[in-house]
């Protein structure tokens, strides 16, 4: 009877350590998150193709105007809220477009979204959705710097109204750096979904 006696004791002095233990913490919710905070899962998808651009890709970072070039953004693509952002998970940078008094856009990388007015998906055209100044649209200008670049490299624009005239001299959209000679019309074409999680 002893051992019982002092197995009965150790298990309620156990139970005892157990009830005093501070109660689990709850989980936090979104609200509560550190909004900075964002597990990087690092993936791969495909690239978005200027076809009459020698096939240049779309790239940039926060704060520059979207360009293209040899290589571009290949992880993964959000079009959540009429977006465009990358990369797919914690995303971190949105093409705007930028409003102007011209048929030609600039387009800027953010770091949040601005424009919602994308309409963008796998395997088919990125298009700018009609808006009170202008109509549906999925056509781009791709244009050259006018100074030499170390890799082929052109800035891109949403062209509003594909049946204007290209531009012929440079102006407050497109800046002092674009050889207006060299623009051409193109498409941003986002490929088939080939995403993939990177371990």
């Amino acid at each position: 009877m002893k051992a019982s006696l002092s197995c009965v004791s150790v298990l309620l002095a156990l139970s005892g350590l157990i009830g005093a233990a501070p109660a689990p913490s709850t989980t936090a919710t979104a609200e509560d998150a550190d909004p900075t905070f964002c597990i990087q899962v690092v993936q791969t998808g495909p690239p978005i193709v200027a076809p009459n651009a020698s096939n240049l890709q779309l790239t940039g970072s926060v704060g520059s105007r979207a360009i293209l070039q040899l290589a571009g953004l290949t992880q993964g693509w959000n079009f959540s809220n009429g977006g465009l952002g990358s990369p797919q998970w914690c995303t971190g940078q949105w093409l705007n477009i930028v409003p102007g008094p011209h048929a030609w856009k600039r387009l800027v990388w953010g770091s949040s979204q601005v424009t919602t007015t994308w309409k963008a998906g796998f395997d088919s055209d990125l298009t700018a959705k009609k808006t009170a100044t202008y109509s549906q649209t999925s056509t781009f200008l791709a244009c050259d710097h006018n100074y030499p670049t170390f890799a082929p490299e052109k800035v891109v624009f949403l062209l509003t109204d594909s049946t204007v005239a290209l531009p012929t001299a440079a102006d407050s959209t497109l800046g002092d750096d674009i050889n207006v000679s060299s623009c051409v019309k193109t498409k941003l074409h986002i490929g088939s979904d080939t995403s993939s999680v990177v371990a």
